[in-house]
C-alpha cells in the first residue's frame, strides 16, 4: 500500500522519503529515488541531511544483483514513539521505535462508559509511569498518538460525549510539548496494517478497509492520499434490530452488539479478556460445536447486511475485513455474502465486489497507535513539531 503525495516543501521531500522507508522497512537508494518520484541526486542530498540528525542509517548490505548498490538504507532504531489506545476496555500506553519494535507496555482497565474526568485520571496515572520508565533510560519521546473510537475531525464522538477542545488543552498540558496526533481507532488500524511488515495485505487499489474488533468501524482506503486525510465511519451503531441486544451507546439492536469481540466472547463462553490474551488463535483453540459455529454464521449474516447497507451509501470495489470474522473457516464466509445478497443493491456480485481478509491481531494495542506514531513523524519529515505550534495538536502533528 502507498501513501504518496507529491512534495513541494523541504518537509514535505523529506517526508515521502521517509514514508517510502516506513513503508519498505528499509530499501537501496535507486528504489527510495522510484518509488519517491525523485532524481537520485535529489535523494542523495535528502539521505546525507537525515543521517547527519540520525534520522535514517545505511547498513552494508549488497544489492541480490551483480553491480548493485551495497548499502541499505533503514530508519533509525534510536527514534522513539509513544503509542496510546482507548479499547477493549482499556488504556494502554506504549513506546517503540518505527519499525514497530515495542519496547515498553501498560494496560489499564477502563470502563466502555468512561467518563471524560476518569479518562484524564488514567491518562495522567499512565503517564507518570511512563515518564519515570523513560526518564530512567534517558529516552525522548519524538511523536506520541492516541486512537479513540469514534473520534472525528467534525469534534463530535457518538461513543465517547466528551469536550473535544478539553481534551486536546488537557493533553497539551500533560505531554509538556510532545507532538501528539488524534485520530480514529480504525485509522490507526489502517495505517498499522500500511505499514507493518508482519502483515500480509491482501489487494492493492482504493477500497474499503473494516475493522471488527470491541466495535465495527471501516474507512475508505485512498491509496494516493496520506493516512491522515481519511475518513472514518461507525457502522457498529447502524441499527439492525429494533429494540434488540443493548449497545454501549444507549441504543439497542446496533450491529456491534450482535458482532463485536465482545458479542462473539458470549457465544462462545470464553470471557473477552481471555480472548484477547489468547489474541488470533483464539478460534483454532476452541471445539467449535455445531450450535456454536451456527450462532458464528448468523452474526457474519449480520455483518454482511450492514456491510451491504454502507455500500450503498459508498460504492467500492474491494473490501478488506479485519477482526475475528478473519479467522473464521474459509466456508463460513459464505455467511457474509449471504448478508450481502440481502442488503446490497443488485445484490453480491463477485465481478462487482471484491472481498478479502486479514488477520487482525487481537489484543496487540496500542501497537496500531505506535505505528500511526511512526507514520505522523515520518509525515512531518522528522523535523520538530514545535517549529510549527499550530501542528503540535490534532488529526495530523
Amino acid at each position: 500500500m502507498s501513501g504518496r503525495f507529491a512534495p513541494r516543501s523541504r518537509r514535505e521531500t523529506r517526508a515521502v522519503v521517509l514514508e517510502s522507508l516506513l513503508r519498505s522497512g528499509g530499501a537501496f537508494r535507486p528504489l527510495i529515488a522510484k518509488d519517491a518520484q525523485l532524481t537520485e541526486a535529489s535523494i542523495s542530498r535528502i539521505l546525507t541531511e537525515l543521517r547527519g540528525e540520525e534520522i535514517i542509517e545505511e547498513i552494508r548490505h549488497p544489492a541480490p544483483y551483480v553491480g548493485g548498490p551495497t548499502a541499505l538504507v533503514t530508519l533509525s532504531k534510536n527514534i522513539a514513539v509513544a503509542g496510546i489506545e482507548l479499547s477493549n476496555d482499556r488504556l494502554s500506553f506504549g513506546i517503540g521505535d518505527l519499525g514497530g519494535t515495542i519496547d515498553y507496555v501498560e494496560r489499564m482497565p477502563a470502563s466502555p462508559q468512561l467518563k471524560q474526568s476518569e479518562f484524564e485520571r488514567l491518562f495522567g496515572n499512565s503517564l507518570a509511569t511512563m515518564t519515570q520508565w523513560t526518564a530512567k533510560r534517558g529516552i525522548s519521546i519524538r511523536q506520541a498518538a492516541l486512537s479513540i473510537p469514534g473520534y472525528s475531525r467534525a469534534n463530535t464522538n457518538p461513543i465517547f460525549t466528551w469536550d473535544m477542545e478539553r481534551l486536546r488543552a488537557f493533553l497539551a498540558e500533560v505531554l509538556e510539548g510532545v507532538p501528539l496526533s488524534i485520530t480514529n481507532s480504525v485509522i490507526a488500524q489502517a495505517a498499522f496494517h500500511r505499514y507493518s511488515s508482519t502483515a500480509a495485505y491482501p489487494i492493492e487499489g482504493d477500497h474499503l478497509f473494516l475493522f471488527v474488533g470491541h466495535g465495527v468501524a471501516g474507512v475508505v482506503v485512498n491509496e494516493t492520499a496520506p493516512i491522515d486525510t481519511f475518513s472514518p465511519f461507525e457502522l457498529g451503531h447502524m441499527v439492525i434490530e429494533r429494540n434488540g441486544h443493548a449497545c454501549r451507546c444507549g441504543h439497542k439492536g446496533c450491529l456491534e452488539a450482535y458482532t463485536s469481540l465482545k458479542a462473539v466472547s458470549k457465544i462462545i463462553g470464553i470471557a473477552e479478556s481471555e480472548v484477547l490474551h489468547q489474541g488470533d488463535g483464539f478460534i483454532e483453540a476452541l471445539d467449535l460445536g455445531d450450535d456454536i459455529r451456527t450462532s458464528l454464521r448468523e452474526r457474519l449474516f449480520l455483518l454482511g447486511l450492514g456491510l451491504g447497507n454502507a455500500l450503498n451509501l459508498h460504492p467500492v470495489s474491494s473490501v478488506v475485513i479485519s477482526g475475528w470474522p478473519s479467522l473464521m473457516p474459509v466456508g463460513d464466509h459464505d455467511a457474509i455474502l449471504e448478508g450481502l445478497e440481502e442488503s446490497l443493491l443488485g445484490g453480491f456480485d463477485q465481478d462487482r465486489l471484491k472481498l478479502s481478509f486479514i488477520a487482525p491481531s487481537i489484543g496487540n494495542d496500542p501497537q496500531a497507535a505506535l505505528y500511526y506514531a511512526a507514520y505522523c513523524f515520518v509525515r512531518s519529515g522528522g523535523l520538530e513539531a514545535k517549529a510549527e505550534p499550530q501542528a503540535a495538536l490534532g488529526e495530523n502533528a
